[in-house]
């Protein structure tokens, strides 16, 4: 997957079942280029040539990640951005021509939108992690040599520990936000509808 002299983007590939040698892929020429040097021309170093580098530099072994998991956790997190943009643009639109109720009826699946952010850091978090195997340190420390001497078992008990955890937390956040969400401003008195001319007589 070295890209040569200019670096072409792969926008969809297909990976082989190790995830880590392309099969097929569709690409835009110099593209990669421009986004490395903003500029349609520069060399970029491709996965195999940073493998040999390592591999003079380093010894023998595998410095490659899961191509397949980075290159997709990167694009969901990318897509899912952009997603958000087009809502609040729309929202924003919306707004600047007084909420017609014509253009209303999409606003009912903004409630999914809440989902959006945590599962872009998600996505963000599995890319950043998986990218950077097989070191904790690049250079310095590979994952391997930083494994706890411990059991599987006991691995596989926090493991399960926390998640069911973190799901706990998770439906708690949810249940909150969706409740709040639904009793709006006026839960707090700060959204309270005007009062008509007769109530504001009453109450002066």
């Amino acid at each position: 997957m070295g890209y040569g002299e200019p670096g072409v983007l792969p926008v969809v590939a297909i990976f082989d079942a190790s995830g880590k040698k392309e099969l097929w892929s569709w690409r835009i020429p110099k593209v990669l280029s421009l986004l490395y040097f903003f500029k349609f021309s520069g060399e970029v170093e491709g996965i195999n040539q940073i493998q040999a580098r390592y591999e003079t530099q380093y010894g023998p072994g595998d410095y490659r990640p899961v191509v397949a998991l980075t290159y997709w956790t990167f694009r969901i997190m990318v897509g899912i951005g952009f997603l958000m943009v087009a809502v609040s643009a729309y929202a924003l639109y919306l707004a600047w021509r007084k909420w017609p109720p014509k253009w209303m009826r999409p606003m009912k699946w903004l409630m999914l939108g809440i989902a959006l952010p945590y599962l872009a850091n998600t996505s963000g978090w599995l890319m950043t992690e998986s990218a950077r195997q097989p070191w904790i340190v690049t250079g310095l420390l590979k994952t391997e040599a930083g494994v706890s001497p411990r059991q599987p078992g006991e691995v596989l008990a926090t493991l399960i520990i926390y998640t069911l955890l973190y799901a706990a937390l998770m439906v708690v956040d949810i249940y909150l936000l969706v409740k709040y969400a639904k009793l709006g401003l006026d839960a707090e008195g700060k959204g309270a509808a005007p009062l008509s001319g007769d109530d504001a007589l009453l109450a002066g």
